[in-house]
């Protein structure tokens, strides 16, 4: 897509929603890089802003984020998250590798763990953190005629794959429970790879902060949305939730985060769990139990082999 200018009254703004992953991640860049933003916060499921005809103007595909520095819309979150760093190298928190193979090993474990259009929901960590979301994104569509938002959908966005995701989600109020069971499959084999790589002892993912400890923290506020964090307060996964509280603790997370929640998120959140734990919990115990033992028994036979 060749980039339009776009009317700007600051240097940086951002077209963002409260609760998108990738909105929270480059939310999350920019104040670790200390760099300051107009907000323009979105609605979505809610209104269907994105597929209004002024916002089309912005970004022609309809999604958040889109950071506009000077004028100049950048449209993937990865691209903003790299650009911010390049932007301001030696100002706020340095995100991005320092050595070739620092950046390889940054690149394997975003293609593992990022939310990606090119990987199907469920196949990696992070689509089936978005995966496991959907009941939330069905309560919030429902609150809008079924006819508005098939009107929506149909008419005015642009990805075919989109279109039906959100009118079966209105209509269904969420995906079959299979494939939720996927999501939590998948999410169990994610924590448990993170537990044994933190198990070294490191603070962060790459020893220093870095944009997959950006992406990693997005992630796990969601598993809280989800009513699945309390797979942190037992001693399943102790690295991991000293990782959690970790990153929960830096300056960045409360403005890029907490402050930034969606009323109708909220609401939705509580009509769906009431308070209490996600129904899905105790298969991610056993699942993560699971991997976990399978990881022991491969370390124990490399030692005998060795």
């Amino acid at each position: 897509m060749t980039a339009q200018q776009i009317a700007h009254e600051e240097e940086f703004e951002l077209y963002h929603y409260g609760e998108s992953l990738c909105s929270q991640m480059v939310r999350l860049a920019l104040e670790e890089k200390q760099i300051a933003y107009k907000s323009h916060h979105m609605y979505l499921e809610l209104t269907g802003e994105n597929l209004s005809r002024a916002y089309k103007q912005i970004n022609p595909n309809v999604v958040v984020p889109v950071l506009v520095h000077n004028g100049t819309p950048i449209y993937n979150s990865w691209e903003i998250l790299r650009y911010l760093d390049d932007h301001a190298p030696d100002q706020g928190t340095p995100l991005m590798p320092t050595t070739p193979e620092g950046l390889a090993a940054l690149e394997s474990q975003v293609f593992e763990n990022a939310l990606r259009g090119d990987i199907a929901l469920g196949d990696n960590f992070g689509t089936s953190i978005a995966g496991a979301s959907t009941y939330i994104l069905a309560n919030i569509l429902k609150r809008r005629p079924a006819l508005a938002v098939m009107w929506d959908y149909l008419l005015k966005h642009p990805d075919p794959m989109r279109k039906f995701a959100f009118c079966v989600l209105r209509l269904r109020g969420g995906l079959p429970k299979p494939l939720y069971e996927k999501f939590i499959r998948r999410l169990a084999k994610g924590l448990a790879d993170t537990e044994q790589q933190l198990a070294d002892g490191r603070d962060y993912m790459f020893d220093n902060y870095s944009l997959l400890d950006v992406m990693m923290t997005a992630h796990f506020h969601r598993l809280e949305d989800v009513h699945l964090d309390m797979i942190f307060s037992t001693d399943q996964l102790p690295h991991l939730t000293a990782y959690w509280q970790r990153v929960q603790a830096r300056p960045s997370y409360k403005p890029a985060m907490t402050d930034m929640h969606s009323w109708e998120w909220r609401a939705a959140i509580d009509d769906i769990y009431k308070g209490q734990p996600s129904p899905f919990l105790s298969l991610l115990r056993s699942e993560v139990a699971t991997r976990l033992a399978e990881q022991d028994a491969a370390r124990n036979n490399g030692k005998a082999a060795a």
